[in-house]
């Protein structure tokens, strides 16, 4: 996994964060920690095991918002690609 290729992703996870207006506070925080995670993934690479976890939560999300936000869906599936890669 390129540093770079996680810091665009995040960039433009945190955009769309921004523009697109979740309701819910729940939803709101658990996209908070989804990008938390990644920021720590992105300073620390070598321990992706330590967030095993974050897959699962960005299948979740994508699940989620797939219907309702296909740009925020397709930003979270380019990061969900990047782990797969990183996992491999």
């Amino acid at each position: 996994m390129s540093r770079r290729e996680l810091h665009d992703l995040l960039v433009q996870l945190e955009n769309e964060r921004k523009q697109f207006d979740i309701v819910d506070q729940e939803q709101r925080q658990r996209l908070d920690e989804i990008i938390e995670s990644l920021e720590q993934q992105k300073l620390y690479p070598e321990n992706f095991d330590q967030y095993s976890n974050l897959s699962s939560q960005l299948r979740e999300m994508i699940l989620e918002y797939e219907n309702q936000h296909p740009s925020l869906t397709n930003v979270l599936n380019s990061i969900a690609q990047v782990l797969r890669n990183f996992k491999a």
